[in-house]
């Protein structure tokens, strides 16, 4: 089963990432098992990521330089496209051409916040930045963040109502469906909203993971777990 399929996207043609904790390692690995499928890809962003080091089977394309978008989303390849901002990051692709790039690929990904290469995030009024037109929201949570107080591991921990009472509350798997919902509404609709808790690399981070799962399993919300530490992606339903 293909990780698209795991995180109940199939059908799904423009997908954001946001939250904490291992977005653009998913994004890229979402982006590499649709290249192998023989899919156009693009990846950029709506706010900022790392400009990534071109490579066999990914490009990166300023996008002042492109006559098109059709002329570098080609089969077999990741091409990312942005523009250079300092300190090794590029914006993305300009909002009024969002549309044209969708049309112009077969799988559309981009990073949708940022998170201070932290495990965890609470969202401002700004963020996530969700543009028209896309079908599915993925919120990435870490994993590493429980057993941690909150002002260590949570960018933005004053934002949250808990956390700004009590900035060294221990992180529990009830701090992570509050993150979890807290990411869905910020999103906003009509998305199809999927969590993916990542760096669940341990059997007792799989059993916190399946109690989150089951926590938002009520609210509609499909989950996943993630580890990327291995040779190759593991993602898997809860």
């Amino acid at each position: 089963m293909s990780p698209f399929d795991t995180l109940c996207l199939t059908d799904a043609h423009s997908i954001a990432i946001c939250g904490a904790g291992g977005k653009t390692t998913l994004l890229y690995a979402l982006a590499e098992q649709a290249r192998q499928q023989g899919k156009r890809v693009l990846v950029t962003t709506s706010t900022h990521i790392m400009q990534p080091e071109n490579t066999d089977t990914l490009h990166f394309y300023e996008e002042n330089t492109l006559d098109s978008f059709e002329n570098v989303c080609t089969s077999g390849q990741i091409s990312v496209i942005g523009t250079p901002c300092g300190q090794k990051k590029i914006t993305g692709i300009s909002p009024m051409m969002v549309d044209t790039a969708m049309q112009s690929c077969d799988i559309f990904l981009y990073e949708a916040d940022g998170s201070k290469c932290l495990p965890i995030k609470c969202h401002n009024a700004t963020e996530p930045v969700i543009w028209f037109g896309t079908d599915a929201v993925i919120c990435v949570l870490g994993l590493s963040a429980l057993g941690k107080p909150a002002q260590e591991i949570c960018h933005r921990w004053q934002l949250d109502p808990l956390f700004s009472i009590y900035p060294d509350k221990i992180l529990d798997t009830d701090d992570l469906i509050r993150l979890a919902l807290e990411c869905r509404r910020a999103a906003g609709y009509p998305h199809k909203f999927v969590l993916c808790l990542n760096q669940c690399d341990t059997a007792e981070l799989r059993q916190a993971a399946q109690m989150i799962a089951d926590g938002l399993a009520v609210h509609g919300i499909p989950c996943v777990a993630s580890c990327f530490c291995g040779k190759a992606p593991e993602i898997i339903a809860l």
